[in-house]
């Protein structure tokens, strides 16, 4: 009977099948500062240009 609990003891534990976090992994920041997210409306006829314009302003900004 011990044994039949051990073994079902066993079969119940969850075996992990991910690794564990790393040291440096992940995404490297864009800026040399903190961001925050904006939003804000703008005229319709206006938005591919202004997403032009941000995206531009960006990457002078972003670290190389």
């Amino acid at each position: 009977m011990a044994v039949k609990n051990i073994l079902l003891k066993l079969l119940s534990v969850k075996i992990k099948k991910r690794g564990g976090t790393r040291k440096g992994s992940g995404a490297k920041p864009k800026y040399n500062e903190e961001t925050k997210t904006v939003a804000f409306r703008c005229p319709l006829s206006k938005v591919d240009e202004l997403r032009l314009i941000v995206k531009s302003k960006l990457s002078e900004w972003s670290v190389k």
